[in-house]
């Protein structure tokens, strides 16, 4: 089950990169030699929000424009030269950037997503991923059986049960490759 759900996690990770358009190939200098480094989409949005402190994820809104999460929205005119300096200028589209009100910033999303993945060893849970549409982390789980045992273990973790989306996603099947 935690394989199925890591795999899901790189898949999707995959497809939200290929969405906005991304190569998430980047070249790495090792002394002399060139080597290719897998970089995620989550690794991607810190190294936004390295360049504006308070950046806590971004997603295309359904009126076209890049909706991005800041503590402080005034830095949006900040944010769209971070953005198109790690992902490209061509990603920003023609409808402009919208600043949203973030609670929480991309590096505290991505560390308690690390640490909430010792959920997935409890039965019942699906995924765990960096919600970053949400600005949360989000915990799918097969049915609300699993969540007081899930809301027990966040508070275990010390991940702040406000930062997380817990949501039915129903059971998960891997796919008939026959």
């Amino acid at each position: 089950m935690k394989l199925v759900a890591q795999a899901m996690r790189r898949a999707l990770a995959f497809l939200v990169a290929t969405m906005v358009g991304i190569s998430l190939l980047a070249g790495v200098r090792a002394g002399s030699q060139e080597r290719i480094a897998m970089q995620t989409y989550d690794d991607l949005l810190l190294r936004v929000e390295e360049r504006v402190p308070g950046f806590g994820g971004m997603f295309i809104g359904p009126d076209g424009r890049l909706a991005v999460y800041l503590l402080d929205r005034s830095q949006i005119a900040a944010v769209r030269s971070a953005i198109e300096s790690v992902f490209g200028a061509q990603q920003v589209p023609a409808a402009g950037l919208l600043a949203l009100q973030a609670q929480y910033t991309v590096s505290q999303l991505k560390r308690w997503t690390e640490r909430a993945t010792e959920l997935l060893a409890f039965s019942g849970v699906t995924m765990v991923d960096l919600d970053e549409a949400k600005n949360r982390v989000a915990v799918g789980l097969e049915d609300d059986s699993s969540t007081p045992i899930v809301e027990q273990a966040l508070r275990r973790l010390s991940i702040p049960r406000e930062a997380v989306l817990i949501q039915v996603t129903g059971p998960i099947r891997p796919l008939d490759t026959r």
